[in-house]
């Protein structure tokens, strides 16, 4: 049976669930997936406002996923290139996490007829104009880092590697070994926030091989008052935000900006601009 190449992705916009002070679940928000011949696919929510805890001004999701062949267009597919997109503008989580824009920006190619791994990339994922309880928060991303090694087998080589500044930057980022001091004597609301495995001959990962860390290489305040460690951030009455967080396996990326757990007087979670993919070759019967 021939193979053929089965994409996989998706983006979503803004999502959530309340659990205090009455129990409610959001419609998602500006959802997309890719079906898996590819194709492309968008969804857009605008002046959204869930009783004045979350709110955008708009959301953009889209999903494109094709066959790229020779500059003629013609014979075989040479890779197959998917791109994921979320967008949401003007978020105003509860008066506390504010951003004029917040983007998800993911593109996969893997190359035709082979059990390469995927090339991911994730140059434009960004926070812009980011402020948490009125704060402007400066936050520096590893896209560059990441991207210079976007498959799994160049990460895993980096990290086991660990010579050049690249190589020990990239460890840094996976085992973050100042935040694990930190987190000994942290409160239980920075705890459940963070995942540390331990490998000596492999990326560290969980029992169903995932890895993970940030994107955030520093998350600056413009000046003193916000409880912080890493990417996280925790205001009283509020609850706990975490920032771009990243899932790796063999497969697929999972990029995640904005994860908020609401403590007292409300309770929820809810989350803004993710996009993940993990398209592969299989057999297939045709399409």
């Amino acid at each position: 049976m021939k193979n053929h190449f089965r994409f996989h992705g998706y983006a979503i916009g803004v999502a959530g669930r309340i659990d205090k002070p009455s129990p409610e679940v959001l419609e998602v928000q500006a959802a997309t997936a890719l079906p898996l011949i590819g194709g492309r696919a968008s969804a857009r929510s605008a002046n959204f406002n869930h009783k004045g805890i979350i709110k955008f001004d708009s959301a953009y999701s889209e999903v494109t996923g094709a066959d790229c062949r020779d500059e003629n267009c013609e014979g075989p597919p040479t890779s197959h290139a998917t791109h994921l997109r979320s967008v949401v503008e003007g978020l105003d989580i509860l008066s506390i996490v504010t951003a004029d824009r917040v983007v998800a920006n993911l593109v996969s190619t893997n190359k035709a007829n082979s059990g390469d791994d995927s090339s991911v990339r994730i140059l434009g994922t960004r926070f812009e104009n980011l402020k948490i309880a009125g704060i402007p928060v400066e936050v520096k991303l590893a896209t560059d880092l990441l991207d210079k090694f976007d498959t799994h087998g160049a990460l895993e080589a980096a990290y086991l590697s660990n010579a050049t500044d690249d190589e020990k930057a990239i460890r840094g980022l996976i085992d973050r070994p100042e935040l694990q001091d930190a987190l000994k004597t942290a409160a239980q609301h920075f705890l459940h926030c963070f995942h540390f495995y331990k490998s000596k001959d492999a990326l560290p990962a969980s029992k169903r091989g995932t890895t993970y860390t940030s994107l955030v290489k520093s998350l600056e305040p413009a000046h003193s008052g916000l409880d912080k460690i890493g990417h996280v951030v925790h205001v009283p009455g509020f609850g706990t935000v975490r920032l771009g967080e990243v899932h790796i396996n063999a497969k697929t990326r999972l990029i995640s900006m904005v994860q908020v757990h609401l403590d007292c007087p409300h309770k929820g979670v809810l989350m803004a601009a993710e996009a993940g993919d993990g398209g592969l070759i299989g057999p297939g019967d045709g399409f």
